[in-house]
C-alpha cells in the first residue's frame, strides 16, 4: 500500500470520526442570556441533525427494514436529556427539539450543550473571572463533506447580556436598555461560530461554590 493511499485512508477516516459524534444545528434560532455574574439559560428551537447515521444513508446501509430502528435509536438518545422540553421526527435522521437549560458557573467549570459527547456550545470559566462562550467550529473539509450529504447549518443565535464583553465576533450588536444583543447570522457550514469573552463580576450575595464540572 503506497504513501498516498494511507494518507487518502488515514483523511477519511479523520472525516468520519469529526462526523461520527456531532448533532449539527440547523433551521434554528438560538438565545443565551448570561448575566455578569455567570448565570445563565440557553433556549434553542430548530432542527438537530445526527451526522453519523446520514453517512449510513450515503453509504446504502439503512434499509426499509431497519430505518425505523436506527432512527428511533437516535429519538431515545435525545429524549433522555431532561432539558429537550419537546423533540419530533423529521426524518432521515433530523430532529426538530426545543431545548431550554438555565445554570451558574463556578469558579472554574466547563458547561457543554448540549452534552459533551454532542457539544455545539461550550461555556468556560477559569480562575482569574474570565468566561467565555464558544460555538463549536466545523473546518473546511468537514463543511464540504456535510454538502455533499446534503446537511445544511443554517439560523441565528443571539447573546444577551449586561457583562462588560472584552471580545466577540458577532456580525450585529444591538443595544437594549442595561443590555447588549449579541448576533450570528449563521448562513452556512463555514459561517463564522459564535464567540464571546468576558470577566465576570464579584456577587457578594452568593459566593462562589469551589470547581465544578458538568
Amino acid at each position: 500500500m503506497t504513501r498516498a493511499i494511507v494518507w487518502r485512508i488515514a483523511a477519511v477516516l479523520a472525516l468520519t470520526f469529526a462526523l461520527s459524534s456531532c448533532y449539527i444545528p440547523d433551521k434554528f434560532k438560538g438565545e443565551l442570556r448570561i448575566s455578569k455574574y455567570g448565570d445563565w439559560a440557553l433556549n434553542y428551537e430548530g432542527d438537530l441533525i445526527f451526522a453519523p447515521v446520514l453517512h449510513d444513508y450515503a453509504d446504502g446501509k439503512i434499509t426499509a427494514e431497519n430505518e425505523e430502528e436506527r432512527n428511533q435509536n437516535i429519538y431515545k438518545d435525545l429524549v433522555r436529556d431532561p432539558a429537550i422540553k419537546d423533540l419530533k421526527r423529521v426524518g432521515k435522521g433530523r430532529f426538530h427539539v426545543k431545548y431550554d437549560r438555565q445554570g451558574r458557573l463556578g469558579k472554574v467549570q466547563l458547561t457543554a450543550l448540549i452534552r459533551r459527547d454532542a457539544r455545539m456550545l461550550a461555556l468556560k470559566s477559569a480562575a482569574d473571572g474570565t468566561i467565555i462562550v464558544a460555538g463549536n467550529g466545523i473546518k473546511s473539509s468537514d463543511a464540504q463533506r456535510m454538502a455533499e450529504l446534503g446537511i445544511g447549518m443554517q439560523g441565528e443565535f443571539r447573546i444577551t447580556t449586561d457583562a462588560n464583553v472584552l471580545r466577540h465576533n458577532a456580525t450585529e450588536v444591538r443595544q437594549f436598555g442595561l443590555y447588549k444583543v449579541y448576533i450570528w447570522k449563521i448562513e452556512n457550514a463555514l459561517s463564522q461560530t459564535p464567540h464571546l469573552a468576558f470577566v465576570r463580576d464579584p456577587d457578594p450575595q452568593r459566593p462562589l461554590p469551589e470547581r465544578v464540572s458538568q
